[in-house]
């Protein structure tokens, strides 16, 4: 695996899970499919309409930080879905082929609270869940982690979210090693969290600025890329559709202002989107600007 130079920071990634996928889970609208499969195949869409779902951590290590972003889902944790049940897979050991060890990590950020976002913030050590990452600061924002801690928004935790809390996020604030951001917070100067709800309230995207390239990790904001072109499209439900709505359209928006490559959390190779828009007509291309 070659790491990827984006501006002045170098990208990693570590594969989970890959889960086969068609396309007919997401819309069955046939036209939406074909006007879109120029640029979609072979990366997100092949001949039988099947894509892989990746579940996937980025690492970007820029100006001396290392930011592991959304750490999947961990291993020994009983789950209602036979892919993640008591998954028992070399994450940490895939870390170190690339040559971080899990205390040279300086920031992890979760953009949501969902299994398979945050389930490496723990791991077992003498039957006690305790931070993988011991030097880390670990960035949730502070709606999110009440949402999931109190339940006061009287939404109901997910059946595939039972116990994640749990294990995965409260051992962290009894560390005393996780920091609750409210709205935009600057993890480092060329790395900013940035609200991006929807998909949960308390959603949010990553933003890298470096060397004057833009890049988005927009987590759960879209699940494949067709969700950009119609953002209407919906798969894995959403605690605000109009808020997710929303938020794809200002990820449009931003990667065309900016010209920013957008990094959803479960595509594929080559794992980023691009948009540009003339006359008012909007085109993707696959793959980091």
């Amino acid at each position: 695996m070659t790491a990827i130079t984006f501006g002045d920071a170098r990208l990693n990634w570590i594969e989970e899970v890959r889960i086969p996928n068609r396309i007919t889970y997401f819309t069955q609208d046939e036209a939406l499919i074909a006007a879109n499969r120029h640029w979609l195949e072979p990366h997100f869409l092949d001949a039988n309409g099947m894509f892989d779902l990746v579940f996937q951590s980025w690492i970007v290590e820029v100006g001396g930080r290392i930011v592991l972003i959304d750490p999947c889902t961990g291993n020994g944790r009983p789950h209602v879905v036979p892919f993640f049940n008591l998954l028992d897979t070399p994450y940490i050991e895939a870390m170190g082929s690339l040559g971080y060890r899990p205390q040279d990590i300086d920031f992890v950020v979760c953009t949501h609270l969902h299994h398979d976002h945050c389930g490496w913030n723990t791991h077992l050590r003498d039957g006690r869940w305790v931070p993988t990452f011991p030097k880390a600061r670990y960035i949730v924002q502070r709606m999110e982690y009440e949402r999931f801690r109190s339940g006061k928004t009287g939404l109901e935790v997910p059946e595939y979210n039972t116990g994640v809390f749990e294990h995965s996020v409260a051992p962290v604030m009894r560390a005393g090693l996780m920091d609750l951001a409210e709205g935009n917070h600057g993890v480092c100067p060329q790395v900013t969290v940035k609200p991006a709800p929807g998909h949960t309230l308390g959603h949010q995207m990553v933003h890298l600025d470096s060397g004057g390239r833009h890049l988005f990790f927009t987590g759960d904001c879209f699940h494949h890329p067709i969700q950009l072109a119609e953002p209407h499209v919906h798969f894995a439900g959403g605690e605000d559709i109009d808020q997710l709505v929303a938020t794809r359209r200002m990820l449009v928006d931003l990667a065309v202002d900016l010209g920013a490559s957008l990094v959803a959390a479960h595509t594929p190779a080559p794992y980023a989107v691009r948009v540009t828009r003339t006359n008012g007509r909007l085109a993707f291309t696959a793959g980091f600007s």
